[in-house]
């Protein structure tokens, strides 16, 4: 979810960096554990947290290209809804893919509902304008952008590592060396099948692109709970004044399918299009470095699940992700941020765990219970601020915490999974 390589560009291009940058620059340089200039990093798989870790590194003097299967960086479009954290992480590299801004969620089930507002709005973005985005800024900083590239294998060299890659073009095949090999490839990661991780588990994720009902304001997402359908939620989102995406996030996907299109003919709804992909989901903290040989292996973004389970949302913690395994290479293996995204995903989980066997009666009752105070702490944190929700709803609404533990000791399906 990237040509020849490239002229190295000059180190001035760091000026430019991201307000997240600083700090993991800091960081590493009151370590002083790397000479970045000895780092040979290889990262496979132009995604949007791959290119973001490459930017960070060649920045700071590391020798950074990127490997991409595509030809080009033209992905299908599809829009995506992230936090306003995302501005925060990338700085310029966000603006440019910006379409839409959502300043209100209407939540519905069984004849209930609840509103709330946004302090901070939410962002519509495209997926392939993040994407070039993020390139150009790679190109900025000296990483080397090598597209038509499919990698095919791995092994230590006794130095570091040596892996394989084919060009699509032709079927010819080269021999890279590196210290140090990323996975940025996404769910379905080869990178980290030939290091050594287990598969990771994947939902189907359906939408369609639909016009926007005429009672609708662009700015405003609205969420149905409707679990004999999905244990997570249907959404529609604006993408624009006339159109927005439908979906569901399910279990299996013909059936997925067949529940979205019911649900589009029951709201009168016709479908322009449809789009689909398989999610990573998060059950676990997934270990991001691997010794292989003399060298080493990272993972990043959707190849570690770096996703939140309550709503399946992976790009600003995939990008967290990034920055976590970026300050982890320059530190020497300690990452701060890397812990603290641990925690943040865990505390998804728990609430994931708690809210996955709901019953229409359960969402009904959670409805029943925002009250203002509860709704006001929906406005002024953002989903990538889990443990400050929950604190505060809680406070303003004790009644919560019992509905979330009786749903988690209560129900019977479990989101865990044994992983190497």
């Amino acid at each position: 979810m990237p040509e020849a390589r490239t002229e190295s560009a000059s180190r001035a291009a760091s000026s430019t960096a991201s307000p997240a940058t600083p700090y993991i620059e800091s960081r590493a340089a009151s370590r002083g554990t790397l000479r970045a200039s000895d780092q040979n990093v290889a990262v496979v798989g132009g995604s949007a947290a791959g290119l973001l870790t490459a930017t960070v590194l060649a920045r700071r003097g590391v020798g950074v290209r990127v490997f991409e299967r595509i030809e080009t960086l033209d992905h299908p479009e599809r829009t995506l809804i992230v936090t306003n954290r995302m501005r925060t992480l990338l700085g310029r590299a966000a603006e440019g893919s910006i379409v839409n801004e959502i300043r209100r969620f209407e939540l519905f089930t069984d004849g209930r509902s609840a509103t709330f507002e946004l302090k901070q709005p939410d962002l519509i973005i495209e997926r392939r304008a993040l994407i070039q985005g993020l390139a150009e800024e790679a190109r900025r900083a000296g990483v080397g952008l090598e597209l038509g590239r499919r990698f095919h294998s791995l092994q230590s060299n006794g130095r570091g590592l040596v892996f394989e890659v084919e060009r699509c073009s032709d079927g010819s095949r080269e021999e890279i060396h590196a210290d140090t090999i990323i996975g940025g490839d996404g769910a379905s990661s080869r990178v980290a099948r030939a290091a050594g991780w287990s598969p990771l588990e994947t939902v189907p994720l359906v939408q369609a692109i639909v016009p926007l009902p005429k009672d609708m304001a662009p700015d405003t997402v609205r969420v149905w709970f409707v679990p004999q359908d999905t244990p997570y939620f249907y959404w529609l989102i604006p993408e624009s004044p006339t159109r927005g995406a439908l979906g569901l996030i399910g279990e299996t996907g013909p059936e997925t399918r067949q529940h979205l299109e019911k649900f589009l003919e029951k709201r009168g709804l016709e479908p322009l299009e449809f789009q689909g992909a398989r999610i990573p989901v998060y059950t676990g903290w997934v270990p991001v470095r691997r010794q292989v040989g003399h060298g080493s292996v990272y993972l990043v973004g959707d190849a570690a699940a770096q996703v939140k389970v309550t709503t399946v949302g992976g790009i600003v913690t995939g990008f967290r992700g990034a920055l976590g395994v970026a300050e982890a290479i320059l530190n020497g293996g300690s990452s701060r941020g890397l812990r603290r995204l641990r925690r943040e995903l865990d505390l998804h989980l728990l609430l994931r765990r708690s809210l996955h066997d709901f019953q229409q009666a359960d969402y009904s009752e959670l409805v029943d219970l925002l009250n203002d105070p509860a709704k006001q702490s929906l406005s002024e944190y953002s989903r990538d601020e889990a443990w400050k929700i929950l604190w505060r709803v809680c406070l303003s609404q004790p009644r919560l915490i019992l509905l979330g533990l009786r749903g988690l000791l209560t129900r019977g399906r479990s989101l865990s999974r044994p992983r190497a």
